[in-house]
């Protein structure tokens, strides 16, 4: 817990952490009723909301991929962040006093696409205010970080069940995004420090789009992002099959679901505070690699103990494996390119995208030659195989 006591006392590691709160409030109001708000609350048919859901993604990957360069750059970072935090503010509001399809349209297809760039923004910023503290320990506080992102989904998710059984209007999800994005932005108006006054060095890089551009397509990079996204997939598997087994199953239901969803996600905040030894003994690459085969055996054991007790085993497993999975990988595509940690944050939107790409395409195959637990069983080797690629192609830097 050291990662936590310097970020504590570390006001710009604070502020980042902060704001990944706050920001992780609103990802978690927003992503599990996103689908249910565009379909039953504005009327929009299933095919209309997966063309608003893949124009937003597509969006999402192309501000996120120019806000990279741009930041890095100018060094603006100070600004992108607000108009980033800016964007959602406006758009949560928008939607939630007007109440119509035309600003849900144009908050899902423009604003939010905007404000998601913060995710990638804040683990630029992250990685440059860990840039201060000795080597060792920049890992560590980077995956602590991250897990501030997670405590929403712990704490605000239930309180939201709650509320939505006890009749409160589904719309009050954009009051939520409104307050954690206003308390965003405020944090970045009125506390960050302005661009080129903070206690890191972040001049501009003077790279052209076109040079930029051409480090983000380098091979090297592409081949290892590629591999990143089939180990993240893993993630977007659990997340789809956890609750068509476990409902699929005789004596479990949705209460079983939430209570196993709740688990994992409480047990990855601990996990991913204590990330920062192991980070700094055996480095991002044997952490990604032996967390990829973690998962992939709880992807794998699942489907078989779904409708047993055992189940209740695996959410230490898929913890464990989760905590590395979706903190440690944003750490080693910023050391891709460490000295453009704006373009870094890139490789970490094209890298999420792709796991859901991947995700989707297994999940497809897997029920078009089987079940569900085909799914399981075609990924979870891929998922491992992607993790343990990484060792191989950056075997000269981890022997």
């Amino acid at each position: 817990m050291i990662s936590l006591r310097t970020i504590l006392t570390d006001p710009a590691l604070r502020l980042t952490a902060i704001a990944m709160l706050t920001f992780g409030g609103f990802a978690a109001a927003l992503a599990p009723y996103q689908s249910l708000l565009g379909v039953r609350w504005f009327g929009f048919s299933d095919a209309a909301y997966s063309a608003i859901y893949a124009g937003g993604a597509a969006l999402s990957l192309v501000c996120a991929v120019g806000v990279g360069i741009v930041t890095d750059r100018t060094g603006r970072r100070r600004n992108a962040a607000r108009l980033a935090a800016a964007a959602g503010l406006v758009g949560a509001v928008l939607v939630f006093l007007a109440d119509a399809r035309w600003a849900y349209l144009i908050t899902h297809l423009v604003l939010f696409p905007l404000s998601s760039t913060l995710f990638a923004q804040l683990f630029t910023l992250a990685r440059l205010g860990a840039s201060t503290h000795p080597p060792e320990a920049r890992g560590g506080l980077q995956a602590s970080i991250r897990a501030f992102f997670a405590i929403p989904f712990v704490a605000l998710l239930p309180l939201l069940a709650l509320a939505f059984a006890a009749g409160l209007p589904l719309i009050y999800i954009y009051a939520i995004c409104g307050v954690s994005a206003g308390i965003t932005l405020a944090i970045f108006a009125f506390a960050w420090p302005a661009d080129g006054a903070t206690r890191w060095q972040d001049a501009g890089s003077g790279l052209s789009l076109r040079a930029a551009l051409q480090e983000l397509t380098a091979p090297s990079v592409l081949i290892r992002t590629f591999a990143l996204a089939v180990v993240l997939a893993g993630i977007q598997l659990y997340m789809v099959l956890t609750g068509l087994i476990l409902t699929g199953t005789e004596g479990r239901d949705t209460g079983d679901v939430a209570l196993f969803f709740g688990i994992v996600a409480g047990l990855e905040i601990p996990f991913m505070l204590m990330l920062g030894g192991p980070l700094a003994r055996f480095g991002p690459a044997r952490m990604i690699a032996g967390a990829a085969v973690l998962h992939a055996v709880f992807i794998a054991v699942f489907p078989l103990l779904g409708g047993t007790v055992g189940v209740w085993a695996l959410p230490l497993v898929a913890a464990a494996g989760a905590a590395v999975i979706l903190t440690v990988p944003m750490q080693y595509l910023q050391d891709l390119l460490g000295s453009r940690p704006g373009a870094g944050g890139s490789l970490i939107a094209l890298c999420n995208l792709g796991a859901q790409i991947i995700g989707a395409a297994l999940f497809a195959l897997g029920t078009w030659v089987g079940d569900y637990s085909t799914v399981a069983w075609i990924g979870a080797p891929l998922v491992a195989l992607a993790g343990l690629s990484l060792l191989w192609l950056d075997r000269r830097l981890v022997v």
